[in-house]
C-alpha cells in the first residue's frame, strides 16, 4: 500500500534561488538514500501568493521503505527541516482503496 509524505513550511530562506539552491542540496544528499530504500517521487510545490510557501510530497512504495529512510543515518528530518523557519508540518497518509484516476 502506497504511502505519502506532505511536508509544508515557510522556507527560511527570502531570495527564492538560493531557497531553490538550498532545497536542491538537500534532495542531492537524501536522494541516494531513498532511491535505495525505494523511493517513488519528490514532488514540490510554492504558493504563487508566497513562493516562501513551500509544499512537498513524497510517495513510497509502503510504511516499512519510509520508516527504513526516516531512521536512516543521514537523518533526513533533521536535513528536511532545516530549510525551514520553525518545524514545518509533516504529515503521513496511506492510499484509500476508493477509486482513483490521473490524467497526467
Amino acid at each position: 500500500m502506497r504511502v505519502i509524505t506532505n511536508v509544508r513550511g515557510t522556507m527560511k530562506e527570502t531570495d527564492p534561488e538560493k531557497a531553490k539552491a538550498v532545497h536542491n542540496e538537500i534532495v542531492a544528499r537524501l536522494r541516494p538514500v531513498g532511491d535505495a530504500l525505494g523511493s517513488i517521487s519528490h514532488q514540490t510545490y510554492l504558493n504563487p501568493q508566497n513562493p516562501r510557501e513551500f509544499f512537498a510530497i513524497d510517495t513510497w512504495p509502503d510504511m516499512e521503505s519510509l520508516q527504513n529512510f526516516m531512521g536512516h543515518a543521514a537523518d533526513p528530518a533533521s536535513a528536511i527541516a532545516s530549510m525551514f523557519e520553525g518545524q514545518p508540518d509533516i504529515s503521513i497518509w496511506v492510499e484509500s482503496g476508493y477509486d482513483d484516476y490521473n490524467n497526467g
